[in-house]
Formats: C-alpha cells, structure tokens, sequence
C-alpha cells in the first residue's frame, strides 16, 4: 500500500510529513481482524478521547457484530504534525474545548502504537496555538530556535521563557529524532 502511494505522489513533503495508519477491526463473534492502511499528514486527536466500539459488519461471518477498532501508525512521518481537536460541533452550534492538554517537548515515544515496538521518539520544535473563541479567535506560534523558544505574534516576536502547555494549544509539531528500522 505505501509503494503504491509513493508511485503516485512521491514529492519532498510526502518524504518529511506523510506516514501511515493501520485501521483494524476485531469481530467479537469470529475473532476475524480487518485491515486498512491510511495515508496521513496529520493526527487529528480528539479531546476529551472517546472509547471507540460499536456495531459493524464482519466481512468473515457476515454478521453485525460488537467490534473493537484499534488505531496503530504502521510508518512513521519524520515530521509528525498533531492537530488537538478542540471545535466540536453539534446540531445547532460550534463549540471550543478549553481543556489543557499535556505534552512533552522531548522524547515523545510513540514506539508503542508502532508495528514493531522499538522506540520511536519525536523532539517538539512548534506549537501553533488559537485564543478566544469560535466566532473571534487569533492565532500564535511558538517555536524552538538555536537561543531557545520564541513566541511569535503577527509582526512582532519575543523569546520564551514561561511553560508552552496550555489551554490554547492547537496543533503540534514533532521532529522525528530517534528510530531504528529502516524507512526505505
């Protein structure tokens, strides 16, 4: 599946940003596992994290089935970018999560959701965040320079020196720094 998706759109940002997901769905009746791979250039990451089970249809035994669904990265992006999903929407209206969300600015593992179970750790080199609300909101970006974190903000920039985990996070990215397979 990944040769595939190389032979049609191979370019620089597929090699830094591209990885892939494996989908698999477990029937509770046959114990049959299912499949699929996903291309991805971001992780959207729901807040708060909902269980994920439910009532599909087995390709084995042809019976809708309790099924668990389990989400594992198959290939690792070198550049991972991580979206908190914090604007839920509902019928009549749009709604944004406040909730802090922590994470760390070195040696996220993510071996463990991986195929193989090495280690695979990632470095955070940004962070864009958004204030204010749905209707009315601004973005910021914190990045990691040569002198430390710089907080940036339309047309001026300051270095930091307090914490980057808050309330505003809103999209993260990580810098692939450790691996040990091969990823060609």
């Amino acid at each position: 599946m990944w040769q595939r998706h190389l032979d049609r759109d191979d370019s620089k940002i597929v090699d830094l940003f591209s990885g892939q997901l494996r989908s698999s769905l477990h029937c509770s009746v046959c114990s049959h596992y299912s499949n699929t791979f996903d291309v991805f250039c971001d992780l959207s990451l729901p807040i708060p994290k909902k269980s994920d089970y439910g009532r599909t249809m087995c390709e084995r035994c042809n019976r809708r089935t309790e099924t668990t669904k389990r989400l594992t990265i198959q290939r690792f992006p070198r550049i991972l970018v991580m979206h908190l999903n914090r604007f839920t929407m509902s019928r009549y209206s749009i709604s944004k999560s406040t909730v802090p969300v922590s994470f760390p600015l070195n040696g996220l593992d993510l071996g463990p959701f991986g195929p193989v179970g090495c280690p695979v750790l990632y470095d955070l080199y940004a962070v864009c965040s958004h204030s204010g609300t749905v209707n009315m909101g601004h973005y910021t970006a914190a990045c990691r320079e040569e002198e430390g974190w710089c907080y940036y903000n339309d047309s001026w920039w300051v270095q930091l020196f307090e914490k980057l985990q808050s309330n505003q996070a809103y999209v993260l990215f990580y810098e692939l720094k450790s691996f040990n397979i091969t990823r060609k």
